[in-house]
Parts: structure tokens; sequence; C-alpha cells
């Protein structure tokens, strides 16, 4: 029974209609009988209840058939199941309220207290029984199955004589909620009276009527009533309805249908109401303001009439444009901006009229609302309580917003005037393009000048005139190849612009400027690229620009690019500028071109460029239109201005929604008007711009093009700049290199006169007359230049020549008396006849000179032309002079020689007098004085020294006349002059000699003195005995020079004295010498003087201690010996009172503490210190010292003995900080972790006393250090005794962890709260386990869900494995679980065998599981082959179905390549059906069909026992439980007959508790096939590499690992263990053996030393069999 509130509609459905007229009579005929229900008599026929349920019944089924049909037009506004249509048709009958039948009484509910108790029955058919039988109304329930159902069901014959009436007795009822089941209106369940008020919908049950009563509102409540027995029988009928299909999907298919149709009816009334409440134009006030608003806006943007076509005064315009005008870039811009500011104004006009016209209708609507008075005036802050007024809350809203509404509606103006003024732009754009191009003026007044003052007229080259030529030729070729025509491009600007009326006159828009760019030196010389290519010859700026904002379609622009126009510049080559390379006659003026025109010059890259260029112009373009952009957008929106304030200014007069806040708060914070919005995502107004600058752009492309023309000029002002700056440094020019210079510069000078300088193209006016301006003075500055230069040529040269020629006049004009003057005259007779021939040439240069300068009428003073006539005769003068010298010169040479003669003769005189002058006796005397000696060698030497010059330089002249030999043959000059010097160089021997003896005496005379005078310390010996050995020499040397003289012989006497006592000095100024070796030596001479280190020399000579000298150096030698082993011992004891202790500062978690970060430094030195020790212990000078050396070596030794202690202990305590940090080791512990504070405590003291502290030695060896790091060792030993019982407790609950060191132990115990911490070493423990996959609840431990392998396959445990114990404990429970799960999916995968294809079986199986499984499948195949009387055909049908197999396997290999581990089981099965099928192929060829023959038992089989659920391995005799070690998806060795062979023999063994040993060469596969047999069985097998100094300690855990854990181990390398660990590996292995052979249920395994196991109160280590006997051991030899 369901309650459908009706709601007003604007449109009902006929159908609707029809139903309720079909529904009348029933209801009136209900009307009729109803109070015979309530008050029902003894006579009351059963016949009438019969068909009036009868006919219910049928009546209801045909309504729900016709509502089938006009159910989607039927609207409901809330529903929350079906129902059958005779209670819908009966619920809205009884809903209207024009009937004057209907039974819904409204009426209001008091506020009362309900009943809260819960009746025990809840079942309302049972309660209806109650009821009625109460009253003595029986009643027969219908039954709700199809086969029970009957028309004829009606209510019994009531038996008793006096039927009782209503008592008035009910019940409350609720439906019964069920979340899986769908609303039913008649299940009911029967609540207490509090649980029936406090919901919407409750059922009243009575004995005669059910009543559905609805809380509409508060205390409004609709009441539906239908007799008990109705509602039954409609029960029964819902229940009978319900188990048709159709039905059931009818209902199902109502709910959607009727909450679609009422989700779209909210839409569009929400929709409705919304537009209702928020269009402004449905307002009367609001639209008018609107409408006028929208005039003057259309008024602003029309810029004519409509009727007669005139100006529009009340237009606004952005734009100020004339057609007869031409502008510079930067005026025109000026312009417009001024034009901008002026609209702006206009726009602010029509602003202030929207806001009067706004304010006034403001408080025309605030009137019509009734509250004008509240925006008339300025409200205090009492009367401001209105706007806490709903009714005026929305007024201001709806200000808010219509404020908002003309704020756009003025943004669409800015926009509409933005456009109309870029349009206006582009068709003043477009017009003036379309102009044709203007004839080309030239400079008349400048070519009159030029006519004028021409210069003179003369023979000139035709270099001028080929490159005039050439250029123009050149020219012309640009415009007929590359460039079009005037005539073309205004044909193609005429096609583009199709039906446009030329008639109208348009004046270029723009003026341009040809400029001339020649970048100062220091530019140029910098970066001379950057300058040529910012020039417009080559803009790749601008075509970039130009192909970014639009498409050029128009080829002749493309043409006219740059990159065609002017080749890119490429990297120049080495020119070098000489005049030969500019005013080269022999290349053609286009030849220069190409090879000069577009080369970067590296001294000035003179180029041509436009101003403004095509990047000027389009940046300055868009920038006046952002410019007018910005200048427009300045305006306040007027949700922000003053005058409106009082209407919109919400937030200072009340609290709006969020949502007219936030509205305000976008506006104050966003720019108004969004220029981005309005004018940078318009794409109309983009394309208007775009179409501007492309205009510019192409016309700037033929303004490029025709700029081509003016290149050539900038070749002549790249000539000129590169001559004025190389011609000054060119050296000096002939005559016809300027007469070239000057032809070729006053050619250009011509050419440039009569350039073009102004031509219109497109919407330019190009203006050269600048250029032509800057291109003149550099043609004008050579030219100047040229004959400047030419006259400084000139003045120099005839300077220069007339010096030379007056100077040689002169000479040849003297005459020669002296030798000297002789030699003179000829040397220059010779040189100026050499030289005429050079100086005529350079005469006849000036001539040549002259003349250009005649020929061209350049300006030279008079002075120089006068210097040229006195030249002229001087020059004949020379001539004449030097063929008189050369007809005088016999009789000069005849002159020169008598002279020659004399000079000789007097030279040789001297020479014999200087000699005599030396050998006086003088000399030699030892009575001379010193400086009378000296000042007389040296005035002889000075003499000595005259002679020799004058000796050469007559030598030199018989070379000076070679020439001459017949005037020179009667003497030899070269003969006697070399006489004359070996007679000189004897004179400087005997100089030097007799120097060097005066030397000798006075410098021992100065230093015997010295030495005499200074004591035995203070001495210099090895001065004194380098000066005495350098005397000795020089005595030596002067007895074999000098003559025998009584000056040197006491000299000699003197030295020699002084060298025999110089021994006995030495010794004794040995600074070793003690005051007890000065004893000594006194008592050895046995005088009494007082010998000591200060005793002066000369006394010590005065004492002849010369016999004994042998006694002096033997103790001056001991005390030699004697102070170097006291230097090293205290060198030793200097280091180590100095020497600290490096320390560091060592961060842990909890402290920091200093530990001595390296020893090797100090060890080292250690060591040398003792060995130098050893070495002054074993020497015989130790006596004074003996007693200090053996302290020393004790003090050593000791610091040696306490360094290894303090460093071992370090080391322990480094190792075993970090384990005691973690508390759960510091728990498990405590002992342990007291006696570790304790070592921590006694090493901080330690280390407080050596920190900062230079004598570490001293401190180490000071008493208790050593014995306190003894004791903390002998703690730290005990606390890693400890620790390796804690581990082996660990070790002992899960055996695997025996395969991980003690140091990733402890990293998994340290850290046990932590699942994760197990995560990095699983892949140690287990085959193939990588990781764990542990879920972290929010409420309770962590769990272990699923083993995740290496190549990322995960399985799912069947249960969570909570991590809330020890770790130990719950990877137990993983191992457990890992075994459980694989038997499981192998169970499950020989299940799928048959019910899924192979493929799919393939993949929907872990890999471990397919490939166990495909093996047991093969087995059992060629076991139903071998039993069955048609063994070859089934055996033949096995390989075909292998063969099946292996295709289908290699087309998932195909198809499936992107998941690596799908990959790998299937490489791995492919490899196992390989052998499988060779196997079968070996069987069918041999004829072998027994399950019994060696060809087939010798294989490895796989076989399944279904009730043990279990799969055995066999092979041969052996046969194993599979292991269910969880192995992933690893790949397999192909399988040869060796690998059968060497497995056979491995399983023999095993079978008969053996091990195996494989040997062979390196890298054969040993190790992998013993590991790939463990894989075959399910077996974990860990390699254990061998290694030499193997400790049999290793090897013992490794065993109690393999032995309690039941792994397989394969040694590699075994043969690398030394004998002794092998002894004791062989008797474990051995013990294993036997306990394996008794199967024994545990045994006993000693220790390697003979001891046994120290397991707590048991000796020995006791093991499961089960453990034992799976394991297998395995030896690899290499």
């Amino acid at each position: 029974m369901e309650t459908f509130i009706p709601i007003d509609l604007t449109t009902e459905n006929q159908e609707m209609d029809k139903e309720e007229t079909n529904t009348k009579p029933r209801l009136l005929k209900y009307e009729e009988k109803k109070h015979e229900y309530i008050k029902p008599l003894e006579t009351q026929p059963t016949e009438i209840a019969e068909k009036e349920l009868e006919y219910k019944t049928v009546k209801a089924f045909t309504e729900s058939l016709k509502s089938e049909k006009t159910e989607e037009n039927i609207t409901q506004q809330h529903m929350v199941s079906p129902e059958p249509a005779s209670l819908r048709e009966k619920g809205k009958s009884w809903r209207k309220k024009d009937q004057t039948h209907a039974c819904p009484k409204v009426r209001k509910a008091r506020p009362v207290s309900y009943d809260r108790t819960e009746p025990k029955d809840d079942d309302v058919i049972r309660n209806i029984i109650r009821l009625r039988e109460k009253l003595g109304w029986q009643t027969v329930l219908p039954q709700h199955s199809l086969k029970y159902g009957s028309s004829k069901i009606a209510v019994q014959k009531i038996t008793l004589k006096k039927p009782l009436e209503d008592d008035g007795e009910f019940v409350y009822c609720l439906p019964r909620k069920s979340p899986k089941a769908l609303y039913n209106p008649y299940d009911l369940q029967v609540v207490s009276a509090h649980t029936a008020k406090h919901c919407k919908e409750f059922w009243v049950i009575t004995a005669s009527f059910i009543s559905k009563v609805t809380n509409i509102v508060d205390s409004i409540e609709e009441v539906e009533l239908i007799p008990t027995l109705e509602w039954l029988s409609e029960r029964r009928h819902y229940y009978l309805l319900r188990q048709f299909k159709i039905f059931s999907d009818f209902r199902m298919n109502k709910a959607f249908v009727t909450w679609k149709l009422n989700v779209k009816r909210i839409k569009t009334e929400k929709s409705r109401s919304f537009l209702y409440h928020h269009l402004f134009l449905a307002d009367d006030l609001f639209q008018a303001c609107l409408l006028y608003i929208r005039g003057l806006c259309e008024d602003a943007i029309n810029l004519k009439n409509d009727n007669d076509h005139e100006n529009n005064l009340s237009a606004i315009c952005l734009v100020k444009l004339d057609s007869s005008r031409t502008y510079s870039l930067d005026e025109f811009c000026e312009e417009q901006l001024q034009q901008a500011t002026q609209a702006l104004k206009q726009l602010e006009d029509i602003r202030d009229k929207a806001i009067s016209e706004m304010k006034s209708t403001f408080l025309k609507v605030a009137e019509k609302n009734e509250i004008k008075r509240y925006f008339e005036s300025k409200l205090s802050e009492d009367d401001t309580t209105h706007f806490k007024l709903p009714k005026c809350r929305r007024l201001l809203e709806t200000f808010f917003k219509f404020v908002m509404l003309i704020d756009y509606i003025f943004q669409e103006l800015i926009r509409q005037l933005m456009n109309t003024a870029v349009t206006l732009l582009l068709e003043l754009f477009n017009g003036s393009a379309g102009m044709p191009f203007s004839v080309e003026k030239k400079n008349e007044n400048l070519i009159r000048t030029f006519k004028d003052n021409s210069f003179p007229t003369g023979k000139t080259t035709n270099d001028g005139e080929e490159l005039v030529d050439n250029s123009k030729t050149h020219a012309i070729s640009v415009q007929k190849s590359e460039v079009k025509t005037d005539s073309d491009i205004s044909e193609i600007l005429n096609s583009v612009e199709v039906g446009k009326d030329l008639r109208k006159t348009y004046a270029p828009i723009f003026e341009v400027n040809l400029c001339l760019r020649i970048p100062a030196e220091s530019d140029s010389s910098e970066n001379p690229k950057e300058n040529f290519h910012e020039s417009d010859l080559c803009p790749e700026e601008c075509v970039m620009f130009e192909d970014e904002m639009s498409e050029n379609k128009d080829k002749c622009v493309k043409k006219h690019s740059s990159e065609e126009l002017l080749p890119k510049a490429k990297k120049p080559k080495e020119i070098s500028y000489n005049l030969e390379d500019i005013l080269s006659d022999t290349e053609s003026e286009t030849e220069f071109e190409n090879k000069y025109m577009y080369y970067e010059f590296p001294e000035f890259p003179t180029n041509l460029f436009i101003d403004p260029n095509r990047l000027e112009f389009s940046v300055k373009i868009q920038n006046m239109l952002t410019n007018m952009e910005k200048c427009i957008t300045t305006i306040t929106p007027l949700c922000q201005d003053p005058h409106l304030s009082i209407f919109i200014d919400l937030v200072s007069t009340m609290d709006l929604p969020n949502k007219i806040g936030s509205i305000i708060h976008y506006t104050e914070q966003t720019r108004w008007p969004d220029c981005h919005i309005l004018f940078e995502m318009d794409p109309a107004y983009q394309n208007i711009i775009v179409n501007l600058l492309t205009i510019v752009g192409n016309s700037m492309g033929l303004v490029n093009a025709y700029s081509c023309k003016f290149i050539k000029y900038c070749t002549m002002v790249e000539k000129a700049k590169i001559m004025s700056m190389k011609i000054s440094s060119m050296g000096e020019l002939t005559s016809k290199e300027f007469e070239a210079i000057l032809n070729r510069f006053r050619n250009y000078f011509r050419h440039i006169v009569n350039m073009a300088i102004e031509k219109r193209i497109g919407i330019f006016k190009v203006v050269s007359l600048d250029y032509q301006s800057e291109c003149l003075p550099y043609i004008d500055n050579v030219i100047h230049m040229s004959h400047t230069l030419m006259r400084s040529v000139i003045e120099k040269k005839n300077k220069n020549l007339l010096e030379v020629v007056e100077s040689s006049l002169q000479q040849l004009e003297c005459d020669p008396t002296e030798i000297e003057e002789f030699v003179e005259h000829f040397i220059f007779l010779n040189t100026i006849s050499s030289k005429i021939s050079k100086l005529e040439k350079e005469y006849l240069t000036i001539s040549q000179l002259y003349s250009v300068v005649t020929h061209h009428q350049i300006h030279i003073s008079e002075e120089q032309i006068a210097i040229f006539q006195v030249l002229h005769i001087k020059f004949s003068q020379l001539k004449s002079s030097m063929k008189l010298s050369i007809v005088n010169k016999d009789t000069a040479l005849t002159k020169f020689r008598d002279n020659l003669e004399a000079c000789i003769s007097g030279l040789r005189v001297d020479v014999s007098n200087l000699k005599a002058k030396i050998r006086a006796p003088l000399l030699l005397c030892a009575a001379t004085q010193v400086s009378t000696a000296m000042e007389m060698i040296q005035t002889l030497s000075g003499e000595a020294a005259s002679l020799t010059n004058k000796a050469k330089a007559y030598s030199s002249y018989q070379d000076c006349f070679s020439d001459c030999q017949s005037h020179m043959h009667s003497i030899n000059v070269e003969e006697i002059t070399q006489i004359v010097l070996s007679e000189i160089s004897d004179i400087e021997c005997d100089l030097t000699l007799r120097k060097q003896l005066w030397e000798a005496q006075e410098e021992w005379r100065q230093a015997s003195s010295e030495w005499r005078n200074c004591s035995l310390q203070s001495i210099d010996v090895e001065s004194v005995q380098k000066n005495v050995s350098k005397l000795m020499h020089i005595i030596s040397v002067l007895e074999k020079g000098l003559p025998k003289s009584d000056m040197l012989t006491h000299l000699k006497q003197v030295v020699t004295e002084f060298k025999q006592e110089l021994p006995i000095i030495i010794a004794l100024g040995n600074p070793c010498l003690k005051p007890r070796h000065w004893e000594a030596l006194q008592e050895t001479i046995g005088k009494s003087v007082t010998l000591d280190k200060n005793c002066k020399v000369e006394n010590l000579l005065a004492l002849k201690m010369f016999q004994y000298e042998n006694e002096i150096n033997d103790m001056s030698t001991s005390a030699t010996n004697e102070a170097a082993l006291e230097k090293m011992l205290f060198k030793i004891i200097d280091f180590w009172n100095i020497t600290p202790l490096h320390l560091v500062l060592h961060h842990t978690e909890i402290y920091s503490i200093f530990i001595i970060p390296s020893i090797d430094d100090i060890s080292a030195q250690l060591e040398e210190s003792q060995v130098i020790l050893a070495t002054i212990k074993g020497s015989p000078h130790i006596g004074p010292i003996k007693d200090l050396v053996n302290e020393w070596d004790q003090n050593l030794t000791l610091f040696s003995y306490t360094l290894e202690e303090w460093m071992n202990c370090q080391r322990n305590w480094l190792y075993l900080e970090p384990i005691f940090h973690s508390s759960e080791i510091r728990r498990q512990l405590p002992a342990e972790t007291e006696l570790f504070s304790q070592v921590i405590s006694m090493w901080k003291k330690i280390m407080s006393k050596i920190q900062n502290k230079q004598n570490a030695l001293q401190i180490t060896t000071s008493a208790g250090v050593l014995e306190i790091l003894q004791n903390c060792n002998i703690h730290l030993e005990h606390i890693k005794k400890s620790l390796e019982d804690y581990l082996e407790v660990k070790r002992l609950i899960f055996p695997r962890f025996y395969f991980l060191s003690n140091a990733e132990l402890l990293d998994i115990l340290a850290d046990s709260r932590n699942p994760e911490s197990v995560q990095p070493h699983l892949v140690k423990c287990f085959g193939n386990v990588k990781q764990l996959l542990i879920w972290k609840q929010d409420i309770g431990p962590p769990a272990v869900k699923m083993l995740i392998s290496a190549e990322g396959e995960g399985l799912v445990l069947p249960k969570k494995i909570r991590v809330r114990s020890a770790v130990e404990q719950w990877l137990v429970n993983v191992e457990k679980s890992m075994f459980d799960v694989l038997k499981k999916f192998l169970s499950q995968g020989i299940e799928d065998w048959n019910c899924r294809t192979f493929s799919q079986w393939v993949l929907s199986h872990p890999g471990q599981v397919v490939l166990t499984v495909s093996q047991i499948m093969f087995y059992n195949d060629c076991i139903k082959s071998f039993v069955s009387s048609y063994s070859r055909e089934k055996l033949e049908e096995v390989h075909a179905g292998l063969i099946c197999h292996l295709e289908e396997v290699a087309e998932l290999v195909v198809l499936d390549t992107s998941n690596s581990r799908t990959k790998a089981v299937l490489g791995a099965l492919l490899t196992l059906y390989v052998h499988c099928r060779d196997i079968v192929i070996n069987l069918l060829l041999k004829n072998i069909f027994n399950a019994e023959d060696f060809e087939w038992t010798r294989h490895l089989q796989y076989k399944w026992n279904e009730k043990q659920k279990l799969c055995y391995v066999s092979q041969g005799n052996a046969s194993f439980t599979y292991g269910y070690e969880y192995l992933g998806c690893t790949s397999r060795l192909v399988i040869t007959p060796l690998t059968d062979r060497c497995w056979l023999t491995l399983m023999e063994a095993l079978h008969l508790n053996l091990g195996g040993c494989p040997a062979g060469p390196a890298g054969t596969g040993k190790t992998e096939t013993v590991k790939d047999l463990a894989k075959s069985l399910g077996k974990h097998c860990v390699v254990f590499n061998c290694f030499e100094n193997l400790d049999y300690k290793i090897v013992r855990k490794f065993f109690f690992g393999l032995v309690q854990s039941g792994a397989w181990s394969c040694f590699d390398e075994f043969n690398l263990i030394d004998l002794e660990v092998l002894s004791v590996i062989a008797s474990q292995i051995l013990t294993i053996k036997a306990a394996k052979d008794n199967y024994s249920a545990s045994f006993n395994i000693l220790w390697g030393d003979g001891a046994r196991w120290p397991n707590r109160n048991s000796s020995s280590l006791q093991l499961p069999v089960r453990a034992t006997q799976k394991t297998g051991d395995f030896c690899i030899f290499n």
C-alpha cells in the first residue's frame, strides 16, 4: 500500500482521467456498503462478499494491465516502491478533496506520551486473527501459491448466533525492513506506539479496518482506510502477482521510469522558476532601463546615421585616420592614442547617463516594494535593521545583479568599439596598399651642385663604369628573376582586392627611411655578426614574425623574403683587404658583389637597413592597440562606482550569502574589464590584427625588394670605409695606385649623387635622402685622404732624398789626411756607388707623383715645388762628384798605404816598452806596498788593452780594401798584427799572475788574523778548510808561472804550517764535545792549561798539540756518535710528548661519544720508534743515555699493548652499540644491557681523560687505563657470547634464520615490531619469496596476506597470519601456510585440468602449479597408455597432445609479450614439454610400453595420490614427497641426457641417505643442475660458496639450519676448504647420515672441536626426524 501526494500540474494525462472515471463506480459501491463492513450482521450473505471480492480481483488485474500502457505518462512526486493498480486507484480516489464520501480525516495531533513497550508477537496476521476471534469473526486465510488459487475464495460464514461489534482495539504496524528484499507494503510488523508515531508512515490494524496514516506536516495526518478482508484479499493477489516474472520486472522498471520523470520535471520547474525570478526583461522598470542603456550603446557604435548616411555626432571612434596624410610611425601611434583618450571621455559621459538612469530605476523599484525611503538619504546604524528583512535582502541582490549586467553591456560596448577601430585601420591599410607605385625622384639640387663643382675630367679607369654597369645589371636581374616588377606587384594587389573601388586616392600611410649602418670601430671589432643580422636586408626575426602571425599566400612577398634577396651570411673566409682587392681591374663588379657583398666584413660590416623596420612596425602597432585597449578599459566598473554604492554596497550594510560575497571579492581582486577575455580570446578581433600586420609585412617585403637596388652603394661605402682604414697602413703608394684610387672613388661619388631619394611602395613612402647624405661623406673622405696622403708622401720623399744627396756631396768633397779618414772615404765611395741606382728610382717616383698632382690639379705648397727644383740641381751635382772621386781613387790609395806602414812600426815599439815595464822586479818584491803594486798592475793592464785595439783595427783595414790588393802588396798587415797580438797576450798573462799573487797575500793576511782571534765554539771549520785548500791551489799555480821570489816562498810556508794544525782545530771545534770530554782531553795532554769550547785558536796553536792528534780525533768521533744517539732519542721523546690521539665524535640515536677513527698513522709511528730504540740499544756509544733508553722502551711497549686493547674494545663496542639501541634487544637481554651501559660509562671516562690532550702516551700508560680496557673487553666478550646464545634461541625456533648472518638477523630482531624489517632478508630464507604483502589495519595487528616472488607473482594465503608475536614465531606460521597453500593450489590445478581449455588453465594458475601439474598429467597419460590394449596408439595420442600443447604455449608466448611473469612460466613449460616429447619419441622408437622398463623409470616422474592429496616425485628406485617450497616463476634448465644421468645418480644417493659430488670444469652447469633438481622436487636449495681459510664454525652453523629446516645445500668450490676443516665437516655429515639411516626421532651433533652443542640444559642438539629425512648435501668440484 502506497501513498501519493497530489500536486498541482498544468497538464494531466488523458489516460489518468480515464482511469479515474473507471474507478468511480467501484468507489461509490464501496461507500454504500462501508457501514456494513463496520457492523456485520448475522444475516449478511457470504455470496455478496464473495462476488465483491471476485469483482475487485478481476478489476484490479484489468486495471494493472491498463496501467502498463500509461505508466510513462503518469507523474508522481514521491515513490518508495510499486504497488498493485487497484490499490493505486483506490488511494488516488480517496485523496480527492472534492469527493464528499472520502474517508481520510485530517486532524491535529496533540503532543502526548506513547507507550514504548514492544509487543511480544510482531506477526500482523496472527494479530488480525486474534482481534477477529475476540469478536467472534472467523477468518480464513487465503493461500499465496498458484496451485491453491481459486476464483471462489470467500470468507466463511460466521457461526456465532450474535456477532459482536468492533470494540476499537488496535495495534500499530510498520513495514518489515529487509536489506535484501524490495519494499513490501503487505509484510507488516507489529511495533510499539512510540515507534510508530515517530515514523512518517504507519499502519493501524483493527478487526474490521486497516488504516494507513501519513504525517504531512507538523501535526497534520492523512488517513487511508480499507476493510480488513479486502486488505487480506489484496495481500493474496499481491503475492500471486509477484510470482510472475513480468510483474517483478515491471515493478523495477516502473521505479526507474518514475524516478527519471521526477528528476526531469524537477529540473524543468527549477529552471522555469529561476528564469521567472532572475530575468530583468520580465520586469517593466528594469526593461525600460535596459533598453535606454542599450540605445546609448548602439548610438555610440554607429558611425553613420541610418537616414542620410551622415556622420553620427554621438558616435565614439577610437582612431583618427586621414587618407591624404603620410605619417611617421611614432606620429601615427601618438595621434591614435590621443584619439583613444578623447573617446574615453565620451564613454564616461555615456556611463554617467547610464548611472543616472539606473539610480532612477532603482528608486522606482524600491518605491514599488515600499522601501524607497531607505535609499533616498544616508541611513543611521539603527535604520539599517531593515536589511535583515528577506525582502530587502533579495532586492539588494537584484540591484547588484542588474549592475553586473550593465557592466557586461559596457564590456560588450568596449569590445565593439575596438573591433570598429581595427576594422577602420584595416580599410585604410587595404586602400593604401592597393595604390600603384610612384616614379622615383632624385636629388636635383645635389646633382646641379655636383655639375657646377665637378671634378676635373681626365683619363679615368673603367672600374667605376664597370661597377655601375654591373650593379645596374645585377639590380635588374634581381628584379626580373627573384623579385617581381612593380607592374606585377600591382596586378597581384589588384587581384587580391577584387571589387574594390580604386578611384579613391590614398596617400602612403607611413614614411620609411633607408639608412646606412656602419658600426663604430669598437663595436665592429667586438661583435660584427650582431650588427649584420640586425639589418633589414637579412631580417630573420621579421620573417619568423610574419610566419607566426599569418600564412602569407602572396607568392610575390615570399619571393621578396630576405632569405632570397640576401642569402644568409656564411662564415667569412680570411680576407686581406689590400689595394689589389679593392681596386681590382680584372674582375667585374658583379663578381665583386658576389664575393664581398654579403660577407661580414670583420672591420666594418656596412649594410643597409630600413627605419623603422618590419619588427618595429609590428611591435609598435601592437603596442598602440594594446595601449588603446588599456586606455578604453580604464573605465571604473559600475559595481565599484560610489554613486551606486547605496544600492549595491552589501558588505557594509548586511551579511549577504557567501555567493554574493565571493562575487564582490572577485570584482575587487580581478581587473575589470578583463582584456584577456575581451580581446585576446576574440578570434575575429585577432584576425583583423593579423591582417593588419600581414599588410604591413607584405608592403615591407616589397620595400625590402626595392632596397636591394641600394646595396651597391653599401658596397661603395664599405670599400670607402675599408680604404680609409687601410690607406694609412698600406705603406707608400705609387703614382699609379694614387691615380687608380682617385679615379675609382670620384666615379663612386658621381653615382651616389645620382641616387633615387623617394618612391611610393604600397602603404610606405620610401625616402633615401638620409641614406645618400650618409654615403657621400665616406667617399669624399677617401678622396680628401688620398690628396693629403699624396702631399705627405711627396713632402717626405723630397726631404729624405734631399738630405741624402747633400750629405753625400759633403763627404765626396772632403780631402782625407789621417788613416781613419782614408778608410771612411773609401767605404763611403763604395756605398754611394751601390746606392746611386736606388736614388735615381726614388727621384723618378717623386717626378711621377708631381705628374699626378699636376694631372688632377691637387693643391701643393710653393715650398715643396722649390724643394723639388733644388733637388733636381743637387742630384746632378752628386753624379758629377761621384765620377771625379772614382778617377782620383788610385792616388788616394797610395797615400793611405804609406800612412799605414808608419803606424804599424810605432805599434811594435810600444809593445816592447810595455813588456819591459811588467817584468821589473818591483812587482815581485815583498817590500813593495800592496796599494802601489795593485795600482801599477792596473795601469799596465790599460796600456795593454789600448795596444790590442790598435792591432785589431790595423788588421781589419786590409779586409776593407780587398779590391785594392795591387796597392797593398808591399806589406803583410795581417801577419804583423798577429805577432803583435801574441806579444800582448803574453804581457796580459804575466800581469794576471802577479795580480793573483798580491791578492792571495792580502787574503791570507786578513783570514789568518780572523781565524786566530776566534774561539773553538765560534770558528767556521768548513769555511777554514775551504779557504786553506783554495790558497794552496793558487800557490801551486803561481809557482809554475812566476819566477822564484821570497814573497811566494814565505806565503807557501805560513799556509802549510797552518794546514798541519787544522785537523786538531777541527776536532776540538766539534760542537758535540761535552765537559766530560774536555776533562778527559786535559788529562791526556797533562798540561796545566784550561781547555774548553771558549778557548781561542791562537792559544791552542801555541800549545803545540800536534803529537796528540789521534787521541783528540778519537774523542771527537765518540762525542759525535753520542750526540747522534741522543738526538734520535730526544726526537722520539719530543714526538710522543706532543702527539695526541685524534678523536672524532660518533653520533648515535641517544648520545654522542668520542672514538678513535684510525690508528694506522700512530701504529706506524710507534713501530718506527720501537725500531729506532732497538738501534740505539745496540750501539756501543749508548753509555750516557742507557737508562733513559730502557725507560722509553718500556713506555712504548706498554702503549702498544694498551692501544691494542683499546682498539679491540672500540671495535666490539661499535659492533654492539646499534644492537643495544633496540628496545627489543634491551628487553630480551636486561643483564647484558646493564653490563653494556657500564662499558659505555667506562669508555666515556677514558675518553674524557685523553680529549684535547697532547701527551696521549703519558695518559695512556698511566696507572689503571690498561686494566679498565681489559675489564671492558672481558665484559664485551661476555655480552657477545650471550648475544650468540640469544640468536641461537631464535634460530632454533625458525631454523631458516641459520642462513642469515648475525648482522642480518640482528637487523630483523632489533626492529621486530616493524614487520617490514623482514622483507630484505626473505630471499635468503625462502626459495623465491621476495616480499610479503603485509596489510596494516586501523585496529588490531598487521596481517600477512600474500607471498610475492621475485618475478612479481603473488600467492594469496588461505588465512591471514597475524603479526602479533615474536618475528620468528609468525615466520613459522608463514612457512606452514606456504606449504598448505601450495598443496591446496596443486589439488585445485589437478581438478581444473579437465574443466578448462589448456590455454585458460595455464594462465589461471600459479607458475609452479602449472609446471608440476603438467608433469603429473603427462605421467598419468603415459601410464594409461601402458595399461591399454592399444598402447602404441595411445602413446601416439599422448605425443600428439604434447605437440598440441607446445603449439598452444608458443601462441601464448607470441600473444602475451608484456607480462614477464607469464613469459617465464611459458618458457619453463616449453622446456619441460620438449623433454616430455623427447621421452615419448624415444619410447615409440624403442617400442617400450611397459611402466617397469628402465627406459621409462630412469626419467623424473610425478605421481599424484588422490587419497592423501600429495604429490610424489620418483626416479629409478628413489621416491620422495614433493617439498611444496614456493619457487615462483623461475626458469628451468634444458634437460639433456647428461642431466638425466646426473639426476638419476643424485636421486639414488638421496635414497641411500647420501649426498652427491658433481665434478667437472668450471661453467658446465654443475651447481645449476643441482638447483634445478631441487626445483623439480619443490625443495629450497641453499648455495654455499666455499673459500680458503673457511672456519668450521661457520659450516657447523650452516648444518644446524639445514638439518632443522630440511633444505638442500650445494657447497660450491668445495675443494678450496682446508683439510682440518674438511675432517670436521665429514664427521658432522656422517652423524647426520647415521640419524637418517636409523630413522631417529632425534640425534646429537657435536662441535668441531669435540665439544657438544651447548643447548641450554642439554649437551646435544636434538633434531626431528621430519627435518633430517629431507636434507640433501651436494659438493661441487671444479
